[in-house]
């Protein structure tokens, strides 16, 4: 993984924001005074959700944690880039890297020594009477005091400065805890405690080593949980809750079940179900499963001739509709990673959904019995995603039955077993309403697959052509950074692209990456179309997006398709900017005679007044760009 994507990946926003403002997080979505303006009333909010922050007022900007590091630095991108990775403790390797060779300053047992003693301190503070709030909401949950100190419950108070001051008087180390992720420092130098007012929930290792703490909000502030930043002892891609619970009930049944969050995990072992583990309300990493897979397979025999007996590893999803669907989205594409997993390590993966409740924490402590059925009648990855894209597709229609083949070809072909395949392809092919040998027959026929729309295929008569239009619909059902990187792959290749793409502002692309690639390109094509040097954290992308496959097209098409994505990237922005509008406004509430509601409503109505010159012009003429760049 590169800087970038591991930046993008591991920088919390809050965490991030936090270091330089003082953001109250009592709303429904965080807020501050605009560190970039001076206002007497908050506009500045964050979406911990998104990873965005946008300001209402007079700056009238956003993005992620990367622009704001350099705004309010006043640093480059690469500069910002490299700080937030010294902060998040990731190593900026590379030749010519000061950190290519990264020293620990100070022993890990240091972070897992300030860590215990932090959580001696929350339990403490969630049995005083400040603790009550919790106590009653973990007794909402099911869970008593004695659950709660065997599950490494505690709280952390809301003041400012409380457990700082508590690991003062421990002696321990401003700095341990701040590498710990326990404490922040802020830009006056003075030390901050980074979980306050929040339910703590202990995170530890298989081998019972306490990495970090997740903390719930208990008064409805966002983010809804926080997790402890990382550190040495704390990845959370990495780490698999509950794992120093289950692993010798897993070990021995040669089956781990694998929940989405905290509570389902505690509500599964007060339970009695030994098995369960979190993988924190994220999807399953590659890591988390190569975890449980050495759990799992287990070896049968001795010597040369030993083998591995296969196990289970059953994913246990929401039962509700939109959970399922969120649930596919994530696991789509994952199937390439279990298979692997499978074939190496004699793993069968398997999705459960729940009856009886809506999460796993519900179900379990409505009906028990009901839930364990449900994970011993768990279904096969593959055929569960087969049903899941079914009932998304329109089976009656050729478009959905060319979608449905598409979708699920690629997994059944992973599958190693012929026989096993043999019954997926009967499955699809009910699925589809065809018979078998029609199903079979697509394998061999040229096609467009849905997944991959701008990848150009070869038919018997030479490449196919995509249209302009062809693209636009692809790009519109690809996803958040689909139309940004396609549009910077089409104008770093041609060059004669350069008058109508300038009509696209830096501010309409949402990735801090993709903002950067395309600053350069407009100020200096040349040195963005020149070979980066290695060490370029921008290296990689640039690279990527110039080497990227394009549908074959002439200069009149991709000039279309230019068009197209410069009104996209402008539309997306706009309902982007109305969303947090509308967002706003609803935090406001009543207060509609403030100074902020009236300046929010000014904003309001000028963006209204952008949006609907997208969707209107001149009788006759479309709604797309000039040579002279505007809309």
């Amino acid at each position: 993984m590169s800087l970038l994507d591991e930046v993008k990946q591991r920088a919390d926003i809050v965490q991030v924001i936090s270091k330089y403002v003082d953001l109250n997080t009592s709303s429904r979505i965080p807020k501050a005074l605009c560190p970039f303006h001076s206002e007497r009333t908050p506009s500045f909010v964050v979406y911990p959700e998104s990873g965005t922050w946008h300001c209402f007022g007079s700056c009238s900007t956003g993005g992620d944690a990367i622009t704001f590091v350099m705004k309010r630095e006043n640093i480059p991108f690469r500069d910002a880039l490299r700080r937030l990775a010294d902060d998040l403790g990731i190593p900026a390797t590379g030749p010519g890297s000061a950190d290519q060779s990264p020293t620990r300053t100070r022993p890990v047992s240091d972070l897992y020594a300030a860590n215990e003693v932090a959580a001696k301190y929350f339990a403490a503070r969630l049995k005083s009477p400040e603790g009550e709030a919790a106590r009653k909401y973990l007794e909402g949950r099911g869970i008593g005091m004695d659950a709660a100190e065997r599950r490494g419950f505690g709280l952390a108070p809301s003041g400012l400065e409380t457990l700082i001051n508590h690991l003062r008087a421990k002696n321990v180390d401003p700095r341990a805890a701040r590498d710990a992720g326990l404490v922040t420092r802020s830009q006056d130098g003075s030390w901050r405690d980074m979980f306050r007012g929040r339910l703590t929930i202990e995170i530890r290792d298989a081998q019972g080593r306490l990495c970090g703490f997740g903390a719930r909000s208990l008064d409805g502030g966002e983010p809804k949980y926080l997790n402890t930043a990382k550190s040495e002892t704390f990845d959370k891609g990495r780490l698999v809750y509950g794992l120093h619970w289950a692993a010798d009930t897993i070990h021995a049944t040669g089956r781990a079940v694998v929940v989405e969050g905290y509570m389902d995990a505690i509500a599964a072992h007060e339970h009695g179900f030994k098995d369960v583990v979190a993988c924190m309300g994220t999807a399953v990493t590659p890591e988390q499963l190569e975890a449980l897979s050495r759990l799992v397979a287990r070896p049968v025999g001795t010597g040369p001739a030993s083998a591995l007996q296969t196990g289970a590893i059953v994913l246990c999803l929401d039962s509700d509709a939109a959970g399922a669907e969120a649930t596919l989205r994530e696991l789509a594409g994952s199937w390439q990673t279990f298979a692997v997993q499978e074939r190496r390590a004699g793993v069968d993966v398997r999705i459960a959904r729940p009856e009886g409740g809506k999460d796993p924490d519900e179900a379990i402590r409505s009906d028990s019995a009901a839930w364990r059925a449900s994970i011993d009648g768990a279904q096969p990855f593959i055929q569960w995603m087969t049903e899941a894209y079914a009932a998304r597709f329109d089976s009656a229609t050729p478009q959905g039955k060319a979608q449905l083949f598409d979708a699920i070809k690629g997994p059944i072909l992973s599958v190693q077993n012929t026989y096993e395949q043999d019954r997926y392809w009967t499955l699809l092919a009910k699925k589809m309403g065809v018979p078998e040998e029609r199903v079979r027959a697509m394998l061999t026929r040229p096609s467009q697959p849905a997944a991959t729309p701008l990848r150009t295929q070869r038919g018997p008569q030479g490449p196919e052509r995509l249209a302009a239009s062809q693209v636009a619909a692809a790009l519109e059902a690809a996803g958040e950074d689909a139309i940004e990187e396609y549009f910077l792959a089409l104008i770093l290749r041609h060059e004669d692209l350069r008058d109508f793409a300038l009509a696209a502002p830096d501010e309409h692309f949402r990735d801090a990456a993709n903002r950067e690639v395309f600053s350069s390109w407009r100020t200096s094509p040349k040195s963005v179309l020149a070979e980066a040097p290695p060490d370029d954290p921008l290296s990689g992308k640039i690279e990527a997006l110039k080497s990227r496959t394009l549908p074959p097209a002439d200069h009149l098409e991709r000039v279309e398709a230019v068009d197209q994505c410069v009104r996209r990237l402008r539309e997306r922005h706009l309902r982007y900017l109305k969303a947090m509008e509308e967002k706003a406004f609803a935090d406001l509430g009543t207060d509609s005679g403030s100074p902020e509601h009236e300046e929010l409503l000014r904003r309001a109505m000028e963006s209204d007044s952008r949006f609907r010159q997208v969707f209107t012009g001149p009788a006759g003429t479309r709604t797309g760009l000039t040579k002279t760049g505007h809309v």
